[in-house]
């Protein structure tokens, strides 16, 4: 090959230079031919897929043939300019077009975008910037704008994309360089073309805020509300709320920083309740206090190491509330799991989900890449004086990426292992917790039995002691055996200890006796209680409920209560919250052994069976409550012995997910590992709507990922499409636009392939809604009259509303206001028939929108009560303060002052009595309203 230096380009007019000569290529087709090739550099793209680019569906009966000739063509041409011979290759089933390093535009924007996107995680924005800059210039034009090919038009919708995501970061980089006026006029033009991007709009909103122009910031704000109400009663997200808010009240921080992540409304304090039995520990004690802040070192991290039961979480929790108050900012905690012996540790991304819930960012503002999430966690903490908990622990790299990355925060961790790799790399100091003294063991068991107690049986309580091996866990429980009888003597209790099987049950490298201590306090149970402890160690969730339960050991839920009242007693269980029940790893670990040793196999895979269709029930009738319309989850008939618990409303079924949130995921995972695939998959399908309720989209997608392999296990191909197009909801609202398309057009093409209409629908509304996030308004319309075709095929009725009212809402966004008012009464009219408040309430919304944008006040007040009145029927107050805003702009302003008033006031009023942000956009509102009067 020669030295001459080839280009080939994309972003732009799509061709080929040879020294800056560009290279003659012939025709339309050979033009189309090369972009294919080249959006695949290095990579075989079938003769199928080259054909389809070339003549889409009218493909000649000659186009294999007619296909050669092209690459022939092609081929030369790029010969005679001396831009290789060995370029085009032919590789059955197709051909490759080989692509050096550097010589691709396209490339060279991926590599320069994700290198701006790193400087700007690492908080380099002057850096972030220039790369990003450099990327953003490759674009000539738009991508590939000389070929017309329908073939291509997805890959050059998801270039526009990327281009737009850089863009953004790029601006972002700005922002917080301070060059807020430079950026303004672009973020206008960007806005504009992207009416719902909200990351485009806080961004906007804070440039005009540093410009001094306030009112146009909010006015920004209250026009995305506008227009995000229209469509299926959406609302901007909450850190643009918390920026609203922070614009409202002139906050100053928004001067310092450009991350519209505002600070938690209030102060975190997540720490566990202290002991109310704590004892001794004080060398330990006065070794924590020294790793204050205030040392010369940047950051202090604390591992405290010991082995199960030695009591490292008390101490920790006890040393925490001791100092809480050093820590102004907050206390943070997470229980890592690292040595469950039913569930896996918790990942070093879900820890910092976790973290930055505690720290106020909202579900949907959580970047899924974990060094994203561990730059905003790190980023969240610069500047403040935060203790964070991190609980159980299983090794350095599960830790590494929750320590805080500036002084001022202290980091304390648990775990049975030394973390040693945290001292050689962290700066860590250790402190190897050891059990108790004898004196402290005899000071602490004093605590428990009474300090008499132990001076009238000075043998035996030493006794006791030594049988307990110095462990707070076996001390507890013993304890707790003899407080629960004071008829009970200490040397009767020493002689069962002694007396007890001895083999000691494994704790690490201590030979202890703990296992003695436990089965002491196990034999005097009652069988309910026992069988029930023995099931504890079954369940796959960080806590049990009373309902839970029952249904576990297939019994009532006096039964449950009582036993679960029992084994508090004992001290194998503690009630965390009132109805909520929790064991130690080390009392779980006894309770996994003792059911393999005392119970059946099949016994014990019922159990799991029972657990599972005890969730599973229960969500599948949250779900309903939640969703009325929709289509229903199949969990069958309950198993013999499961009760699913009764929930009131959605209301108690929101309250009910987000108790169980934790439980939930520990027993799909359970169920997912026991090969129940039937269940796997409505579970994953219940959950599915209240992921979407939290934006745990993260979530959904991993949740569905194993519904999908276990739908492929049972052949079914409905639960398959159902799963595919819950990964791509997922995908899309997290902006993983490419891998929401793929799933969402094999959810359709198998939707189409079993005739499911209904699904058909489905999957075609999400489509749209996908096209709609990215600005694509004509590609979100025709899916969602699609979805509208679908829906009327399957009878799906509630589905037609809904596409009605969507189809109208895209007229609205492309400006075709006739076409909204007449799709949008049609899903009124269809609504009302159906008697589904809550979509006819949408859709007069809708249809206010329409008037009000086609300058006509009175029709759009009209349609705006229309749709406070159906708000306040299906009881949901915050759209019905929403929509109140609207009526109160639409009414006239000279002429309807007093009922704009009135409108504000009851919109103030329903805002303030559910606690949310827009009351002060509401209280903004009735101060302009009332000014001048």
């Amino acid at each position: 090959m020669s030295g001459l230096t080839t280009a080939f380009h994309v972003l732009g007019t799509v061709g080929v230079t040879v020294d800056g000569e560009p290279v003659p290529l012939g025709g339309q087709q050979r033009t189309a031919l090369l972009a294919m090739l080249l959006l695949h550099a290095n990579r075989v793209v079938s003769a199928k897929r080259l054909a389809e680019v070339l003549w889409d569906d009218r493909q000649p009966r000659t186009a294999q043939s007619a296909l050669h000739v092209r690459v022939s063509q092609l081929r030369r041409a790029l010969s005679d300019a001396h831009a290789g011979d060995d370029r085009l290759l032919h590789r059955p089933p197709g051909y490759l077009l080989r692509v050096d390093a550097g010589e691709l535009d396209l490339q060279r924007f991926t590599e320069l975008a994700d290198r701006g996107r790193e400087a700007l995680s690492a908080g380099d924005a002057e850096q972030a910037a220039g790369l990003l800059g450099e990327a953003l210039a490759l674009f000539r034009g738009q991508p590939f704008e000389d070929v017309t090919a329908p073939a291509l038009d997805e890959q050059r919708d998801r270039l526009r994309q990327r281009r737009l995501a850089a863009r953004t970061d790029r601006i972002e980089a700005d922002l917080r360089l301070g060059r807020h006026a430079a950026v303004v006029d672009e973020l206008v033009a960007l806005a504009g073309e992207h009416p719902h991007d909200e990351g485009l709009r806080g961004r906007l909103m804070l440039a005009l805020h540093r410009c001094g122009r306030r009112g146009d910031a909010l006015a920004t704000y209250r026009d995305l509300r506008q227009t995000m109400a229209g469509q299926l009663g959406l609302e901007p997200g909450e850190e643009l709320q918390r920026l609203h808010k922070a614009i409202l009240t002139a906050d100053p921080s928004l001067s310092l920083t450009a991350v519209a992540v505002a600070a938690p409304a209030m102060t975190p304090a997540q720490l566990p309740a202290d002991h109310p039995h704590f004892t001794g520990r004080a060398q330990s004690l006065r070794h924590l206090d020294a790793l204050l802040p205030g040392r010369a070192a940047p950051v202090v991290i604390s591992a405290i190491a010991g082995l199960p039961g030695v009591g490292k979480t008390t101490l920790a929790v006890h040393w925490a509330h001791r100092v809480r108050t050093r820590f102004p900012d907050g206390q943070l905690y997470v229980n890592l799991r690292g040595f469950d012996p039913v569930a896996p540790p918790v990942t070093p991304s879900d820890a910092l989900r976790v973290l930055l819930d505690g720290l106020g960012v909202a579900p949907q503002r959580i970047p899924f890449r974990l060094d994203a999430q561990a730059g905003l966690y790190r980023s969240l903490l610069t500047g403040k004086r935060m203790l964070i908990l991190l609980d159980n622990a299983h090794d350095a790299e599960q830790v590494r990426p929750l320590l805080p990355a500036t002084p001022g925060s202290l980091a304390v961790i648990t775990s049975r292992n030394q973390l040693t790799g945290l001292v050689a790399i962290d700066g860590a100091d250790v402190l190897a917790l050891d059990v108790l003294s004898p004196a402290e063991a005899r000071e602490m068991l004093a605590g428990r039995v009474g300090a008499d107690r132990v001076a009238a049986e000075p043998e035996a309580a030493d006794e006791i002691v030594k049988r307990c091996a110095g462990l707070p866990l076996a001390l507890s429980v013993a304890g707790a055996r003899a407080a629960a009888d004071p008829r009970l003597a200490l040397a009767d209790l020493a002689a069962e200890l002694r007396d007890s099987e001895l083999d000691a049950l494994t704790v690490g490298d201590a030979a202890s006796d703990v296992r003695a201590v436990f089965s002491s306090s196990y034999r005097i149970l009652d069988a309910g209680a026992q069988r029930l402890i023995r099931l504890l160690g079954i369940h796959p969730g960080p806590d049990i409920t009373v309902p839970a339960a029952a249904s576990l050991a297939g019994g009532t839920h006096a039964e449950a209560g009582r036993d679960l009242q029992e084994l508090c007693r004992a001290a194998f269980v503690t009630e965390t919250e009132p109805g909520r029940y929790t064991m130690h790893d080390l009392v779980r670990a006894y309770a996994v052994e003792r059911a393999g040793r005392d119970d059946a196999e099949p016994d014990r895979q019922a159990a799991v069976v029972r657990t599972t269709e005890h969730y599973l029930h229960t969500v599948c009738a949250a779900a309903h409550l939640l969703v009325p319309h929709g289509d229903r989850s199949d969990p069958g008939e309950p198993a013999s012995g499961v009760r699913p618990e009764a929930l009131a409303d959605a209301t108690a079924a929101k309250a009910w997910f987000a108790h169980e949130q934790a439980v939930l995921l520990g027993v799909f995972r359970a169920a997912a590992a026991a090969g129940l695939d039937r269940q796997v998959t409505e579970f994953a399908w219940a959950l599915a709507r209240f992921f979407d309720l939290r934006s745990r989209y993260h979530d959904m997608a991993a949740t569905q990922r194993v519904a999908l392999a276990a739908a492929e296990r049972l052949d079914d191909p409905a639960r398959q499409a159902r799963a595919h197009r819950l990964i791509g909801l997922a995908a899309s609202r997290e902006a993983r636009y490419d891998e929401a398309r793929d799933h969402l057009a094999r959810a359709l093409e198998m939707n189409r392939e079993l005739g499911d209409h209904v699904a058909q629908g489905h999957t075609a509304m999400t489509l749209g809604q996908l096209h709609a996030r990215t600005g694509s308004y004509e590609l979100a319309l025709a899916h969602a009259e699609a979805a509208y075709a679908a829906f009327q095929a399957g009878g799906q009725r509630y589905g037609q509303a809904n596409a009605l009212n969507s189809v109208g809402w895209y007229h609205a966004q492309l400006g075709h206001y006739d076409q909204t008012l007449i799709h949008c009464t049609r899903a009124v009219e269809l609504a009302r028939e159906l008697g589904d408040t809550r979509s006819a309430a949408a859709a007069w919304d809708s249809l206010a929108y329409a008037h009000l944008r086609r300058d006509d006040r009175r029709q759009a007040a009209d349609c705006y009560r229309r749709a406070v009145e159906l708000f306040a029927e299906h009881g949901d107050h915050y759209f019905e303060a929403d929509t109140l805003l609207h009526l109160a702009d639409a009414l006239d302003p000279h002429e309807q002052t007093g009922e704009a008033i009135a409108a504000a006031e009851r919109a103030l009023e329903l805002l303030e009595a559910l606690g949310h942000a827009d009351a002060a956009r509401a209280r903004e509102k009735l101060q302009a309203l009332t000014a001048d009067l």
